[in-house]
């Protein structure tokens, strides 16, 4: 009898060791699925955003594509309207279009007419600007500032000889500067010059003018590279030429 209730009490302990095991296991499987309800409700509203903004660009894409159908069935009503009238005018004996119609599709779309405009405003203002800035410069400088840099106390001159006449140079500066102009170098050219010329640096024509006035040069010229390594820092260069050496020689 003992030995019965000894192998019962084994089958017993094994059966409820059984029994707590699948409750731990079906503890941990509720314990999973109420975790993952959780997550679910929790993502509820990114769910509910996500369909109204997939519903919303259904919206517009639907509503767009209703506007576009509506703007071709206007667009073939006005076709249609218009062969029409077209149709008509020709039976009754008259041009097809009216002069507005033609001077309508005559002229380009309201956004390249606005670009036109605005490309010959923008090359417009491009001309005027060089034009001022080139010719202006060219021409003096304006107001009391252009006729303050008209003053010999306010023109450098270099005096350089183009001829094998020595003196020249000298001769001339000292003319220049007894009236007034600063001088710079006083030299000789590295070739001869047949005719007296006055260079200046760009923006420096009206003093170089004057200059040549003084002088009686007639001859004009923008200042070379070559020249402008001689004249130094001088915004007008006399180049005395053979005319003068002659006229020098025979005096």
């Amino acid at each position: 009898m003992l030995e019965i209730v000894k192998t019962a009490g084994s089958y017993a302990g094994l059966v409820a060791l059984a029994g707590v095991l699948l409750l731990i296991f079906l503890q941990f499987t509720q314990a999973r699925d109420i975790r993952r309800l959780r997550e679910w409700a929790g993502s509820a509203p990114e769910r509910d955003a996500a369909a109204k903004e997939t519903t919303s660009e259904l919206a517009a894409e639907r509503a767009e594509e209703l506007r576009q159908i509506e703007e071709a069935r206007k667009a073939e009503k006005e076709s249609a309207e218009l062969r029409e009238t077209r149709r008509q005018r020709r039976e009754a004996g008259l041009p097809e279009m009216t002069r507005r119609e033609r001077l309508r599709e005559a002229l380009p779309e309201p956004r390249y007419l606005v670009l036109i405009i605005a490309a010959v405003i923008v090359i417009g203002g491009g001309v005027a600007f060089a034009a001022t800035h080139f010719l202006g410069n060219d021409n003096g400088r304006g107001g009391a500032n252009a006729k303050a840099s008209l003053q010999p106390k306010n023109v450098t001159v270099s005096v350089l000889n183009g001829t094998a006449v020595s003196g020249l140079a000298g001769r001339y500066g000292d003319e220049l500067s007894a009236k007034g102009y600063q001088l710079d170098a006083v030299t000789n050219t590295p070739s001869s010059f047949a005719t007296s010329v006055v260079f200046y640096k760009r923006g420096h024509r009206p003093e170089a003018r004057r200059v040549a006035r003084r002088l009686k040069i007639k001859k004009l010229r923008l200042m070379t590279a070559d020249i402008a390594s001689i004249a130094a820092s001088a915004v007008v260069a006399v180049v005395v030429g053979e005319d003068r050496a002659t006229a020098a020689t025979t005096g």
